[in-house]
């Protein structure tokens, strides 16, 4: 994971067009919930996530606290302090 963070502070939003948020997410969440799950913006320290699967809900407020603490070991710091759904 290490590797992954590194990888992930040297893309430049403005260069890669996309948000290291939106690249970690699937790493955090693992495949199947991030075809389940959407991951739509990092602002001020919240996570907006959209889904319309109720068990997926479910089982991300279930592990919300270590979907956190991995979004912020590959990001480099207390970058994700909360999950929300939108």
């Amino acid at each position: 994971m290490e590797a992954m963070r590194k990888v992930l502070e040297r893309l430049p939003r403005a260069e890669t067009g996309v948000a290291p948020e939106l690249l970690a997410w699937p790493l955090a969440a693992g495949p199947g919930l991030a075809a389940r799950v959407e991951c739509l913006r990092l602002r001020q320290g919240t996570l907006a996530l959209r889904t319309g699967d109720a068990q997926a809900r479910m089982q991300i407020e279930s592990v919300a606290g270590d979907l956190r603490r991995e979004l912020n070991r590959m990001l480099g710091g207390e970058k994700v302090l909360r999950l929300v759904f939108v």
